[in-house]
């Protein structure tokens, strides 16, 4: 009588589990031997190539052997993720689409004063996933070789001295201006259209200054045709550990960059969001996967959606005031 009582409480509670199993698609359970009917798509708001997009194929291709299912990466590049994020706000919260996003995902809404959607209600963090530097440099035609060194040329021509950036309410400017306004400086920025082309003007001596990513300024720095002025976060560069931090160079409370991680949209079943950011942590632990972050100078983090979402909560607060306060538009 004991073991059928207990069968039958093994069949009840594998019979209540049953629904909360199938909210998430392709997962490749013991429980649960079959793949799911139909792929998942991770939306990109990024053309094919950057990082973005790659950490985004690492990352699908291993959920795809986890879930024994297609997660395809579909690449809708354009308004600085505005238009794919629109898509993933817009789509059924049953876990077929996924958005692998970056930190100008929280940017946007004070930049763009018509974002038609919340980027703090309207989507729901999953995981979020890694963090990666950016690095001020300089001609090495310009005389500074250090942060203090900036910081006292720039007092001494208030505004006289340019930095590029790749455009207009980039996460690069808003990173040299929080650094200016931490630094209690003056800088003039110039807006790029792209990374590429505001390299070409620093190389040539056209402009001083810039902020970039570590990766685009990685060979450059390493053969000494531009100098490192220092790394914008509160850790070293993995890529180039000999360039200090701002904060070690005596700007205490200056920390700037660009993270990634994975959301879907607002409403999600909350079993289907634990499943799936525990299937990411699980991803993010094979070497392979990592491989890929780390030759891109990211860090990965591995957090659950909690500290996602207190990330973003966080890091709208932070931009939006300096975004006022400095009046930066991106149209």
């Amino acid at each position: 009588m004991a073991k059928a009582g207990t069968s039958r409480a093994r069949r009840a509670l594998l019979a209540l589990a049953a629904p909360l199993l199938a909210l998430v698609p392709g997962i490749a359970l013991a429980q649960q031997p079959s793949a799911a009917s139909r792929p998942v798509r991770m939306l990109v708001g990024f053309p094919p190539g950057g990082s973005t997009d790659i950490f985004a194929r690492a990352l699908s291709d291993e959920l795809s052997r986890m879930w024994s299912t297609p997660v395809v990466v579909e690449n809708r590049g354009g308004a600085n993720g505005i238009i794919a994020t629109e898509a993933l706000v817009k789509s059924e919260p049953n876990g077929e689409t996924l958005m692998f996003t970056i930190s100008s995902h929280v940017t946007n809404r004070a930049l763009y004063p018509n974002l038609p959607y919340n980027p703090l209600r309207d989507v729901t963090p999953i995981a979020l996933v890694a963090r990666s530097p950016f690095i001020v440099v300089g001609n090495p035609r310009f005389p500074a070789r250090n942060l203090q060194d900036l910081i006292r040329l720039a007092k001494e021509k208030p505004g006289g001295i340019d930095y590029a950036s790749p455009g207009p309410g980039s996460a690069q400017q808003l990173a040299m201006e929080l650094l200016t306004s931490t630094a209690g400086i003056r800088l003039n920025h110039v807006a790029y259209r792209g990374g590429a082309p505001a390299m070409t003007d620093l190389m040539a001596g056209v402009i001083p200054l810039s902020l970039l990513t570590t990766t685009q300024v990685l060979q450059q720095v390493r053969e000494g045709t531009l100098t490192p002025i220092g790394v914008t976060t509160a850790q070293r560069s993995t890529m180039l550990p000999d360039v200090p931090t701002m904060a070690e160079q005596g700007l205490q409370g200056y920390e700037a960059d660009v993270w990634f991680g994975v959301i879907g949209p607002a409403n999600m079943p909350a079993p289907m969001v634990q499943r799936m950011a525990a299937d990411i942590s699980r991803a993010l632990t094979n070497p392979a996967v990592r491989e890929r972050f780390t030759s891109q100078d990211a860090v990965v983090l591995n957090k659950p959606p909690e500290e996602f979402a207190q990330l973003m909560r966080d890091e709208d607060r932070k931009w939006s005031e300096l975004i006022r306060a400095a009046n930066i538009r991106a149209e």
